[in-house]
């Protein structure tokens, strides 16, 4: 179902004729722009997925990434088919990660945190990043504010205990040491994005362990994220933030140049 390099999240579709494997690549390379990565930088990633992101990551820009996750399945898939020197892929949980970085980043992780443990997520992310450093958080997001409905279709069954947040439950107090230097919203890539996993699967050749109940539940799944990505329900949000006391002499102005200069 999904792209060669197993990213199940967002494509960037800056372009909509391009591939979902195009689109991953320009997701990635997006996100390593937005870091402003130089060689030797020490990466902290929460939430590997099956760990294409790191490897792109050290394999381009020559970092150090400490990779963490609490998927048994996904941390021998990642040290199996993504294992490079400069990545260590620990089975842990973020909360215990130690170390001062130059970058941290998630993608697709924050889903799974709560809105109670929102405080602990960025505080944790704020103790582990150095005082120049940047921090890129990329999470679904939802429209509408007010208590999320766990018992909802997702939720019972795709994505058991995930809470979509909202804008505002980020700008609680814990986010007053956070400056926020960009905000990138892309869930009509979203939509492209579903419907390629879908025409993926077409007649599950190859899956006959899934029964119809299964793959019913999978299709209706890709086709109703697909419909509320459409209609801007369901969001797709990249921030990018530093710390309030941060040494930087400037802003993240490398996220909005190409080639050094200002767009035309």
């Amino acid at each position: 179902m999904l792209d060669s390099n197993m990213q199940y999240s967002v494509g960037y579709f800056y372009n909509p004729d391009i591939t979902l494997d195009e689109a991953q690549l320009a997701k990635m390379e997006m996100i390593g722009r937005k870091l402003d990565l130089k060689p030797g930088m020490k990466l902290l990633e929460i939430g590997f997925g099956f760990g294409s992101l790191a490897h792109f990551l050290a394999t381009k820009y020559d970092v150090q990434i400490t990779a963490v996750t609490l998927s048994k399945a996904q941390m021998e898939w990642a040290q199996k088919h993504y294992g490079h020197p400069n990545i260590d892929f620990r089975y842990a949980d973020y909360r215990d990660a130690e170390g001062l970085y130059d970058r941290v980043y998630s993608v697709g992780m924050f889903e799974h945190v709560g809105r109670k443990s929102f405080a602990t997520y960025f505080d944790k992310v704020y103790d582990c990043l150095k005082d120049d450093g940047i921090f890129l958080l990329h999470t679904l997001g939802w429209a509408k504010r007010g208590e999320w409905n766990h018992n909802a279709f997702v939720g019972k069954y795709i994505f058991p205990g995930g809470e979509l947040p909202t804008l505002y439950l980020l700008t609680e107090e814990f986010s007053d040491k956070w400056h926020l230097e960009d905000f990138h919203s892309l869930g009509k890539c979203y939509v492209q994005t579903l419907r390629s996993w879908l025409n993926n699967l077409k007649t599950w050749e190859g899956m006959d362990e899934f029964d119809t109940k299964f793959k019913r539940m999978w299709e209706y799944y890709l086709s109703c994220c697909a419909a509320a990505f459409e209609k801007r329900r369901t969001k797709v949000w990249q921030m990018v933030w530093t710390k309030q006391l941060s040494t930087r002499l400037d802003d993240c102005h490398h996220i909005r140049l190409v080639d050094g200069k200002p767009p035309q």
